[in-house]
């Protein structure tokens, strides 16, 4: 009768040990999960936040680059030192242009998305770098 009962009480032991070795594995593998999206979500951020530094910089030298060679010439050979709306247009296609031969593949795709949208992203930026440029320009900070 007690070894009866004592193996009785060894298989329920032994269940609710199983149970409880389900539920740490269980709880485990929970926070493992949670610790990869946290990863995943960290790696994320950092390549966007590389993509956006890289878009910085490309965008200011696509603008300096664009000031010197492209309006610099046309202010010189204009007769009142202006830029045309023609021109003006010219310069951005052409600020656009270098922006998207010099900036990575890898942060072009991080950016980027349809073609009509990065197109759009990216004059929109271009030309918040060069208002921001201009604005600096003229209040050193």
């Amino acid at each position: 009768m007690w070894d009866e009962l004592a193996v009785k009480a060894l298989e329920i032991l032994a269940c609710i040990g199983a149970l409880l070795v389900l539920v740490l594995l269980h709880e485990a593998s929970k926070y493992l999960r949670e610790q990869a999206r946290r990863v995943q979500n960290c790696l994320a951020r950092e390549l966007l936040m590389s993509a956006i530094a890289e878009a910085e910089l490309v965008g200011v030298d696509a603008v300096y680059a664009t000031n010197q060679v492209f309006v610099d010439t046309l202010r010189r050979t204009s007769a009142d030192g202006r830029l045309s709306k023609e021109d003006a247009t010219n310069a951005m296609q052409i600020a656009v242009d270098y922006f998207r031969t010099h900036i990575s593949s890898a942060s072009a795709r991080i950016l980027g998305g349809p073609a009509e949208l990065a197109d759009r992203w990216i004059r929109e930026f271009l030309e918040a770098k060069l208002a921001q440029m201009k604005a600096d320009a003229v209040c050193p900070r």
